[in-house]
């Protein structure tokens, strides 16, 4: 048996919770943590998972970041990175914490 690569692990885990919500967790559990999910989300703009894996990363994760085929997690430098190719002059973030060019830049 092989030894599980630590690049491995958070997807295990990901794929852990993921699979945890799909009927194995008593309906009440699952309804109070998408409600502490949704607070959470408005407070800091990251889900409770997001939270983990940017803890278990090192890097700000974001999983909505895959929709702009984007990292879900990136240091600070590709975050700023990310944020100088975008070329906006005002930026805006929405309620899940993307973001967008509110004006564009030249």
């Amino acid at each position: 048996m092989q030894p599980v690569k630590l690049l491995n692990v958070p997807l295990i885990i990901l794929l852990t919770m993921l699979v945890a919500s799909c009927g194995i967790v008593p309906l009440w559990v699952s309804v109070t943590h998408t409600i502490g999910d949704v607070i959470l989300t408005k407070e800091t703009g990251k889900s409770s998972y997001e939270h983990v894996a940017s803890t278990i990363t090192g890097k700000d994760c974001k999983f909505t970041r895959i929709l702009k085929e984007k990292k879900i997690c990136m240091s600070e430098k590709e975050y700023k990175d990310y944020l100088l190719s975008l070329n906006c002059d005002t930026y805006k973030w929405d309620i899940l914490g993307n973001v967008s060019c509110e004006k564009k830049g030249k």
